[in-house]
């Protein structure tokens, strides 16, 4: 095997090229979360927003009741997505489970990748811009898979939206604004894998 690589002509300019290849997905991603995810997420955790809880009740369950009814605007989001996700579930269950699959996916396939890499690098020598490249793609792989099937689960809590504002669960437009806003923020959030999170918390 270590042969048949060194025997590959140019193979460290090979390995540059997708690793710039792999890089500009991942670019997007980052820049996408940031301006759709962590950008709205960092004021509304600033934002004190005030809820009826009977009305939210009435209109989720109480299986994700908030503990109060003032709280920031994230902390209801976690809780508004949390129930759109599981109305879905109910509806659409095989779009919801694709999603989940997709999900899934972008969490396992970054440390799988790393491990092969590292497996590549001790046992078949392959150079570190090899194993650089082998890992950025499969973090690109699993970034376009999880960012393309977006849209469904968007399109799930915007319905959940729609019935917190029937519902008239805030007692202000713009509390329900913001909590809107931080649920979709929060699906862009963590639609990334995880190792996203090492660098842009």
């Amino acid at each position: 095997m270590l042969d048949v690589l060194h025997s590959i002509p140019h193979l460290p300019a090979v390995f540059r090229i997708l690793i710039v290849l792999a890089m500009l997905p991942i670019i997007v991603a980052f820049i996408a979360r940031w301006w759709f995810g962590m950008r709205i997420l960092s004021s509304s955790t600033k934002r004190q927003c005030k809820c009826d809880l009977e009305k939210w009740n009435k209109a989720f369950g109480d299986e994700n009741l908030p503990i109060d009814k003032e709280s920031d605007a994230t902390s209801y989001a976690r809780l508004l997505r949390k129930s759109a996700l599981e109305d879905w579930k109910t509806r659409e269950p095989k779009a919801a489970a694709s999603r989940e699959g997709a999900r899934r996916f972008g969490m396992a396939v970054p440390p799988l990748a790393a491990m092969i890499a590292i497996l590549g690098l001790i046992a078949v020598r392959i150079p570190f811009t090899g194993v650089l490249a082998i890992f950025l793609l499969a973090v690109a792989f699993a970034v376009i898979v999880t960012y393309l099937s977006i849209a469904p689960e968007l399109k799930a809590i915007l319905t959940t939206a729609r019935r917190l504002r029937d519902a008239g669960v805030f007692y202000r437009r713009d509390d329900e604004d913001a909590v809107i806003q931080a649920t979709t923020a929060l699906t862009w959030k963590e639609s990334a894998p995880p190792i996203f999170n090492l660098i842009q918390r």
